[in-house]
Parts: C-alpha cells; sequence; structure tokens
C-alpha cells in the first residue's frame, strides 16, 4: 500500500477531528478533548506536570517511542500545523506557484536558540514564547480566530432564514469580539502561508521547538530513510517532493534531523534507491547503546521538569511589575500563578465557553501571559451552571469542576459603586443586578419605597452577571478578581433575602 496515500488519509482524519474540536458544538468539542490533546507533544507534556493523568503520560510516551522507533513521522501524521502546512503547500503546488522543492542549508542556530530560549523563559515561569511557537497552540488559535467565526456566520444566516419563516427551532450563537490579539493571528498565519508557499516546512524546521526536538531524538530512531549512493544518477526527483528540503540529492544524503517522514521521496524515486528501513547502524549494534539512550532520556526530563520550577518567576525579578492588576482567571484554574504558569494559550477553552465570557488576551497578565484567555467582564458573564472550560482544558490550566465546586468557586468579588448607580444617584428603582444574581449575594433593602440593591460577598461567587446586567455606562457594579481563588459560602436561596415589592394604587394607569 502507498505510505504516501496513508500519511495523506491519516493527517486528514486527524486534521478534521481537531476541526471539531475547536468549532464543534460543546458536547463534541468536550469529548475529543480527552482523546486529541494527550497525543500532542506540548499539551501532554504540561498536562503531566500540572494535572497528571494515565491518559497524559500514555500520549508523551507514545510520542517519545514513536519518535525512537520511527522517526520524526509525528510531524506529517499527528500535527494539525503540519496538515495545515501541507494543505498550503498542495494548494501552492495546482496552482503551479512552487511545483518543486530544492535542498535548503539547515539554520542550526536560529532553531536551538529558539529551543533554548523557550525552555529558559519556560523555567522562569513565562510560557509567552512557548505559546506562540508550539504547533498545537498556533493551530488552536487560528482555528479559533478565523475558522470558527466563518462557521458561526453560516450558522447565523441560517438561523435568521429559518426564523423569516416563523420556525424558531434554534437560535442565534454569540460572536466573539475583534480583538487587538487577532492581529497577531494574522501575523503568524501569514507566515505560515509564506513559508509553505515559498519553503515548504521552513516553520517546523527552524521555528518549531516541538520540530526541533524530535529532530534531535530522531537522530538516532531505529528506522531512517536512507539513499542508495551506488544506484543514485543525481536526478533531484526525491529533493523536488521534499517539502523539508532536507535531501541532498548530489551527495545522497539526508539530514534526518530536519525530515518530517513524508514519504514523497519514496514514491517518486524511479530507482527505488531512497529506502525507509532499518538504520545500518542499528544493524551493526553500535549505536543502540544504554548509555547514550540513557543521556538522551535524561536530557528529556531534564528539558521538561524546568517546566514545573514555578518558584523563579519573571515577575519576581521585576517587582515593579506587581503594581498593574490582572484580570479574573477561569473558575477551576485555582489562581493567577497556576493559570498563568500552565495555560499553553490554544484557546479551545474560548472557542467552547457558551457565553463567550472567556476571550483571547494581549498583555493583561503581562509579557508571562501573552495571548491566554481573560474573563471578559463586563460584556459577557460566567454562566452559573456550566464546567465546559474544566473539561475540555487540555493542559490542567483549568482543571475539572463539579457543578456543585463551581458554584462555590469564588474567582473574584463584586464591587458597587454607589456614585453610579441610578437608585442611590437618582433615588430611581432598578433592580436588574439583583434578578440576574445566581447567589443572592445583592439583595434589596427597602427605604422609603426605594429598593437600594446592598453586596455581601460572602455568597459572591464573581461570574459578573451582576455587572452585565448593569443598565449604566460606566458600569455600576465591578468585578474584583481573586489573585487566588476562593470558597464562597453557600446560600440556601430560598432563605436568602427577596425583593421587597412597592405596594401599588388601584389607580394606577398601567
Amino acid at each position: 500500500m502507498n505510505p504516501v496515500r496513508i500519511r495523506i488519509a491519516f493527517s486528514l482524519v486527524i486534521f478534521a477531528l481537531f476541526l471539531f474540536l475547536f468549532c464543534g458544538p460543546e458536547k463534541i468539542s468536550v469529548f475529543l478533548s480527552s482523546i486529541l490533546p494527550p497525543f500532542q507533544f506540548i499539551p501532554s507534556l504540561i498536562g503531566i506536570l500540572t494535572n497528571p493523568g494515565i491518559i497524559f503520560v500514555m500520549g508523551f510516551v507514545a510520542i517519545l517511542i514513536i519518535t525512537l522507533i520511527f522517526g520524526r513521522v509525528y510531524c506529517s501524521f499527528l500535527c494539525p500545523l503540519g496538515t495545515l502546512q501541507d494543505i498550503f503547500i498542495a494548494v501552492s503546488r495546482k496552482n503551479g506557484w512552487r511545483k518543486k522543492h530544492s535542498f535548503q542549508k539547515p539554520h542550526n542556530l536560529l532553531r536551538y536558540v529558539l529551543l533554548g530560549a523557550v525552555v529558559v523563559t519556560a523555567s522562569l515561569g513565562s510560557m509567552s514564547l512557548l505559546n506562540l511557537l508550539d504547533p498545537y497552540s498556533m493551530t488552536g488559535r487560528i482555528f479559533t480566530q478565523f475558522v470558527q467565526p466563518f462557521f458561526w456566520g453560516i450558522y447565523n444566516a441560517a438561523v435568521r432564514v429559518m426564523q423569516y419563516f416563523h420556525i424558531y427551532f434554534f437560535s442565534k450563537d454569540a460572536v466573539p469580539p475583534v480583538l487587538p490579539v487577532l492581529l497577531i493571528n494574522i501575523a503568524f498565519l501569514v507566515l505560515i502561508i509564506t513559508m509553505s508557499f515559498r519553503y515548504g516546512r521552513l516553520y517546523c524546521n527552524t521555528f518549531c521547538p516541538v520540530g526541533t526536538l524530535l529532530g534531535w531524538i530522531s537522530r538516532v530512531s531505529l528506522f531512517q530513510f536512507t539513499i542508495d549512493k551506488t544506484g543514485c544518477n543525481a536526478c533531484l526527483s526525491c529533493a523536488g517532493v521534499c517539502k523539508a528540503g532536507c535531501i541532498d540529492a548530489e551527495n545522497a544524503t539526508i539530514d534526518r534531523s530536519r525530515c518530517v517522514g513524508c514519504f514523497n521521496c519514496v514514491s517518486v524515486c524511479p530507482r527505488s534507491v531512497v529506502r525507509y528501513d532499518i538504520s545500518e547502524k542499528k544493524r551493526e549494534g553500535d549505536v543502540w547503546s544504554p548509555a547514550r539512550r540513557g543521556m538522551m532520556i535524561g536530557a528529556l526530563a531534564a528539558a521538561g521538569s524546568v517546566l514545573v520550577i514555578f518558584n523563579s518567576r519573571i515577575r519576581c525579578l521585576l517587582p515593579e511589575a506587581q503594581a498593574f492588576t490582572p484580570p479574573a482567571t477561569p473558575p477551576g484554574s485555582v489562581g493567577l500563578d497556576h493559570f498563568t504558569q500552565s495555560c499553553s494559550a490554544c484557546h479551545l477553552c474560548v472557542s467552547a465557553c457558551p457565553t463567550k465570557v472567556l476571550v483571547p488576551s494581549l498583555w493583561d497578565y503581562g509579557i508571562e501571559g501573552l495571548l491566554q484567555p481573560r474573563m471578559n467582564y463586563p460584556d459577557s458573564f460566567c454562566e452559573y451552571e456550566c464546567t465546559v472550560c474544566g473539561q475540555v482544558c487540555p493542559t490542567g490550566a483549568i482543571l475539572p469542576l463539579s457543578p456543585d465546586e463551581k458554584k462555590i468557586t469564588q474567582i473574584g468579588e463584586v464591587d458597587l459603586l454607589k456614585d453610579r448607580c441610578v437608585v442611590y444617584r437618582n433615588y430611581q428603582n432598578c433592580g436588574a443586578c439583583v434578578e440576574v444574581c445566581p447567589t443572592k449575594t445583592i439583595t434589596f433593602v427597602n427605604k422609603s419605597n426605594i429598593l437600594y440593591p446592598v453586596v455581601d460577598n460572602r455568597y459572591c461567587i464573581g461570574c459578573g452577571a451582576c455587572s452585565k446586567a448593569c443598565p449604566t455606562d460606566p458600569k455600576s457594579i465591578l468585578v474584583h478578581p481573586n489573585r487566588v481563588h476562593q470558597k464562597a459560602v453557600k446560600q440556601n436561596i430560598s432563605d436568602a433575602p427577596v425583593r421587597q415589592e412597592i405596594a401599588v394604587p388601584e389607580e394606577f394607569p398601567f
């Protein structure tokens, strides 16, 4: 069977599943989030460190074993960004923009410097560089910012058409606002498209930290691509289809650290001198040494374990950064430090959030929290019964909560600004905040038939429903985030103070 067709079919299936993960309904996203992200390198590594589970361990170990045996096939079979680049490459070939590839010299200094910078910054508690370059996270942001809004547009248009014919089985879906972070995602998408059209898998072999690390491991993989120099006539057929630009046909050599295992070279070689087989060195037994394997596994463990060093943070080195007030983090994220040090900014929680209260941030958490999601108060609110974000988070940045736990997790407290409130300023009844508060944190006090809202933050969970409902501009109620999440007092809603009705004269005209 043609290995190229197998690779294409398998990668497209995985790519389609990732589309459903980020753009499908909530239930599908929740289901796929337990299957797909654990078998992505960075989410599985962070998941092991923050929220250890058997599925994350299995995924991470499987990736390492596959690479040690088969080489860097992860980049062609499992990586959604790799498949996206292959789609762009196929488009460029079909349109004649780049029909053939050629050998490219490796940019080893740049690729290893970037890998080192990612490890160092992550060890200091900053996920920004890793989040920018990680292929899984970048794919998630592309799907969330560009593909999902396209699906929303089609869906909402269909709902409008049905409502025109008085069919009301479906309601319009919420569309998030356009954010400054969109410009960063546009820049990276343009970068990926340009590199794919002109240079094939250049991003994978120069900028991607996962590709660099797996490429280093694949140097000693059991199966490798080789060229029989005695039979090769340097026809350049293999180099012309090598998306990684790693085949030097004139010298009959393949840079195994950059080979992504696409099998294109094997399928086009007219003399069948390009082979995928057990390495000759493995047959001779001079490389399969326990000492060398131990060094490699030890180096991988060291590179991964630095991510768990949470005490040496950049903010500790820069005391002046303590002055800014970060936004609230989602329920289940424990607090600011846990969230910013564990979130890969893949935006899966953003795409799955039913009320769209989670939106990407830019600098809200500081440089170390670049692109990580924030609570979008007061434009939206956190649904009282919803626990979706914790169910879909692949890295443990947002831990799963039961509905009962969610209802007493206090991510912030509300502050009633009486100088803005229409009741206190204009002596005019309102009550919007009281009506929507799910925990009855805000209640009324009747003074001369004017119902004044009062706040008891013992019961507040910081959902933001009151701030969303507040009609004043600027808002009279703000949510102040808790740096570390607290537990609210669970109030028996039936025993909570209820709104006192104003006596209405019988002659009242309405």
